[in-house]
């Protein structure tokens, strides 16, 4: 963005002063002496810096600074005036976001061109930093997101638990209707508590061949023979579906 600056008075000869002190410098100036010039200005271009007087016909200096500073806060805002009461000063300093104020008899040439040289450089440092800012906020951004990857990766979500806990008792009550055995009130409860275990090294991720290997005989140590051979088929079919998953 080049240095570009509007220039805001009621009175046309002030405004050819401005523009004779400040052509030797490399700026893209536009000028307006009312309101309606100063609102089609701002509605097609966004400037670096504004300088602007108190008492336009159609607008208070003041409520252009308050548009400024609010869809625009980037802009640098000065103020020349001819007259300044101590209630707008007190605004302009306390509440407005004013770079520098002139009266009527400030030197252009001098002070007022080198104020305008320096709110350039204000501005462009003010960009720098914001651009750095959201820069930084960006790859803060991206390191949260990739923190949430890696956090969803490693940990699965409950409904994922619960749905694998449903495949698994599935699993379990298919091989019971495919193995036609009768199993009394023990058998049945230490299927149950088989099927609790077997869920609970899958969500934990620690199911393995030697790990249904041990609850197997777990299983097969808590029964009598008849219950071993009612249990161990319906055991076979189980291991040869989970361990495939």
């Amino acid at each position: 963005m080049k240095n570009n600056l509007l220039f805001i008075n009621q009175n046309r000869e002030i405004i050819r002063k401005f523009l004779e002190a400040m052509k030797e410098y490399s700026l893209d100036i536009d000028t307006a002496d009312n309101g309606e010039d100063v609102a089609a200005f701002l509605k097609k271009k966004k400037y670096k810096v504004v300088i602007t007087g108190m008492y336009l016909p159609g607008f208070d200096g003041s409520k252009i600074i308050a548009y400024l500073n609010r869809y625009f806060p980037q802009t640098v805002c000065m103020v020349y005036t001819s007259r300044l009461e101590l209630a707008h000063l007190k605004l302009l300093v306390n509440e407005r976001k004013v770079f520098q104020i002139f009266h009527k008899s400030a030197d252009f040439k001098g002070e007022i061109c080198n104020a305008v040289m320096e709110a350039f450089e204000y501005y462009d440092m003010q960009e720098k930093k914001r651009q750095e800012r959201l820069i930084l906020e960006q790859k803060i951004k991206s390191a949260r997101e990739n923190l949430e990857e890696l956090e969803y990766a490693a940990a699965p979500e409950e409904g994922d638990k619960q749905e694998l806990a449903v495949f698994l008792e599935t699993v379990i009550k298919t091989c019971l209707i495919n193995v036609k055995t009768s199993l009394n009130k023990k058998e049945r409860s230490l299927l149950f508590l088989y099927e609790k275990e077997l869920t609970a090294y899958f969500l934990n991720g620690t199911c393995s061949q030697e790990k249904l290997e041990a609850l197997n005989q777990k299983l097969f140590g808590a029964c009598d023979a008849g219950g071993r051979e009612k249990l161990e088929p319906i055991l076979q079919r189980i291991c040869q579906s989970v361990i495939s998953i």
